[in-house]
């Protein structure tokens, strides 16, 4: 695709349109079929999609998230006024963003974490302040003193993307209890590969959001659609914040059935994981590498030429994630665990061939 601009006569973008660039992941250009660069999930049966375009009404009518919103709303003990279906988790951070964030206001965010957090705060106009935490505990300390009367919001990303650290449930809560003014975005999309779900415990707090997603652990990226909790009243400018119909019909069926019928696969396919995080990273540090400690389905790691390593793995079939870019982790590589026995021994080979 061309990237040559192109002339547009006197329209101009919106000065937040303007400072930022589309998001885009740098790759090898070449055949690869074991794709663990983007922390995908498992993969579901394929009897999922079975029936679920089988009454046209489905496809007929508009979309309704409520049945979807109630099974959730049940599972957190909650009501259902306290839930939002939404387009991915991507789609609920953007909403949350929009329901608090203004010219004036400011929303603080640690780096390095997911990119498109920063870019939905930038995009209301609202200042963004970051605080470093590549590596050890939250910086709770350090957030707070960036914090004043005008933050509207701060994000916790946890586990963390890219580096797969943890923030404890104690410390959103500190969080939550020193900056009562100030929503707390909790997002836990990688929350079912870490050791405690938090989720029920904070939502006790009028100012915390839950973010969660079906993209990771279930196995549901294609289909985009996550979900957000917390306050009914946040949860209402969030409705506002965003689109009618966030999710498609056939979407919103898929989740249910994978909900009702996939939860013991799911844990299992997080056990996996788990595992394989472990012999992951005792197997980059035999190498020469050092991992970081993860409660995500992945592990970022420091070691010599990473952007060689990823084109060695690349010509191997196998693809990971490099950030060349980035101030924290250019000399990192994240390998996302497959959670399957034949594609973690073929990476752990490659990986073996490549490093040496």
């Amino acid at each position: 695709m061309s990237t040559e601009k192109k002339d547009t006569g006197g329209l101009r973008p919106a000065p937040a349109v303007a400072q930022l660039k589309a998001y885009s992941v740098p790759r090898p250009d070449l055949p690869v079929d074991l794709h663990l660069d983007a922390n995908e999930g498992s993969v579901p049966p394929a009897d999922l999609l079975e029936g679920l375009g089988g009454d046209p009404q489905v496809l007929r009518r508009y979309p309704r998230p409520g049945p979807l919103e109630e099974v959730l709303a049940a599972r957190l003990g909650t009501d259902r006024g306290g839930v939002l279906v939404t387009d991915g988790s991507n789609d609920a951070l953007d909403r949350a963003c929009r329901a608090v964030l203004a010219p004036g206001r400011n929303a603080v965010l640690t780096v390095p974490g997911f990119d498109m957090t920063e870019r939905y705060a930038l995009l209301t106009g609202a200042e963004v302040r970051q605080v470093e935490w590549v590596e050890g505990p939250y910086p709770l300390r350090e957030v707070l003193g960036a914090a004043d009367e005008d933050t509207a919001a701060v994000v916790v990303t946890s586990p963390n993307t890219p580096t797969g650290a943890a923030a404890s449930p104690d410390t959103v809560e500190r969080l939550a209890r020193a900056l009562p003014a100030a929503l707390v975005v909790a997002d836990l999309a990688y929350v079912e590969f870490a050791e405690e779900d938090p989720t029920r415990r904070l939502l006790a707090y009028p100012n915390v959001l839950a973010v969660r997603t079906f993209s990771k652990a279930w196995g549901l990226a294609g289909l985009r659609i996550g979900w957000a909790a917390g306050n009914p009243e946040v949860i209402r400018w969030m409705r506002i914040a965003g689109q009618n119909y966030p999710v498609s019909a056939l979407s919103r069926e898929a989740a249910l059935r994978r909900l009702e019928g996939g939860a013991r696969e799911v844990a299992a396919y997080c056990r996996r994981v788990r595992q394989e995080r472990e012999g992951l990273a005792g197997l980059l540090e035999e190498l020469g590498a050092s991992p970081f400690p993860s409660q995500a389905n992945f592990v970022l790691a420091r070691l010599d030429d990473p952007q060689g390593i990823q084109l060695g793995l690349a010509r191997r079939g196998i693809m990971v994630r490099a950030f060349p870019t980035s101030p924290w982790i250019a000399d990192c590589l994240r390998i996302t665990c497959p959670g399957d026995e034949e594609a973690f021994a073929r990476l752990t080979t490659a990986l073996k061939e490549t490093l040496s």
